[in-house]
């Protein structure tokens, strides 16, 4: 009885989660739907310095991004389409263009949410 429960239980939670990875792949994949960075705090945008690493034996050449200055400080109600997303290191950082056209980095945190239209 015990291992069948266990069996059940986790079959649900793998569904459940292939359900939530599934969705989320959906939203992103989807070329019409953008994502659109609503600030809540005063947020800095970082310029985008690229920096390339030497390749080492096994490695080929790679072009690293990294946030540079301050560019630009948004306020609360603002917002800025996000058109990537970099895991570096040390942070989290979404690719932003701001109505302006002008583009940066903004560094995941809880200045802002993130929505899908």
């Amino acid at each position: 009885m015990w291992p069948k429960t266990v069996s059940r239980r986790l079959r649900v939670h793998l569904a459940v989660g292939a359900l939530v990875v599934l969705s989320a792949a959906f939203q992103v994949g989807c070329g019409d739907r953008e994502t659109i960075l609503s600030i809540e705090k005063p947020t800095d945008v970082y310029g985008i310095n690229q920096i390339s690493s030497l390749p080492s034996e096994s490695e080929s050449s790679d072009t690293k991004v990294e946030p540079g200055k301050v560019i630009r400080v948004l306020k609360a109600g603002e917002t800025a389409k996000a058109i990537g997303i970099y895991h570096g290191k040390d942070y989290d950082a979404f690719h932003v263009k701001l109505a302006d056209g002008a583009e940066g980095l903004i560094i995941a945190g809880d200045t802002f949410t993130v929505t899908s239209h």
